[in-house]
């Protein structure tokens, strides 16, 4: 493994935490890391249940297309509707990748996708029934939207629940409506 293949697995891990954490806190049920792999990128255990695959993947905008946009206009602005479309592309593209044979537990994969640049509320409105419905019905065991943007002020994470239905929506973190940057 080369060393820029080791930095993304200790980053990924870095990033995994903050998601753990949320998680128990949301569904009342903690995921153990067992060990890192490759597809899907962690092996978990949630209690005495089967072994899981954990998935985690970044929603963001081409970085070609962001350098020219803070080249040409000073700044970048991420619109939620884009994200939400780079998210849902994000799932098919996963779910194609799942199905190869390989994929270490393909039908016990946690999906996690993770927003670095708009906020899950904003990207949320634009993901409807029909189009939750849809990103529900790839074999993923469950599927979250990870809004990391409030990471750096409140040291963890918001999700935004796709699949299972019972965990569908946006749920505050757990530090919602206290001071940032503690």
């Amino acid at each position: 493994m080369s060393d820029l293949e080791i930095g993304k697995k200790m980053v990924e891990e870095m990033e995994l935490e903050p998601f753990l954490d949320e998680y128990a806190a949301v569904t009342g049920r903690k995921l153990e890391v067992l060990g890192r792999s490759e597809r899907p990128d962690f092996i978990c255990r949630r209690g005495r249940e089967p072994y899981l695959g954990l998935e985690l993947v970044k929603v963001i905008e081409d970085p070609i297309s962001r350098q020219w946009e803070e080249i040409l206009n000073g700044s970048v602005d991420v619109d939620p509707l884009d994200t939400a479309i780079h998210l849902q592309e994000a799932v098919y593209r996963k779910e194609d990748k799942r199905k190869i044979p390989g994929w270490r537990c393909p039908a016990r994969t946690i999906l996690v996708l993770q927003l670095m640049e708009a906020p899950a509320e904003e990207v949320g409105r634009y993901l409807d029934i029909q189009i939750l419905d849809e990103m529900s019905a790839t074999g993923f065991l469950e599927i979250w939207a990870a809004d990391y943007t409030v990471f750096e002020p409140y040291g963890t994470v918001e999700l935004l629940g796709i699949k299972p239905r019972k965990w569908r929506g946006i749920h505050r973190h757990r530090l919602y409506g206290t001071k940032p940057y503690g």
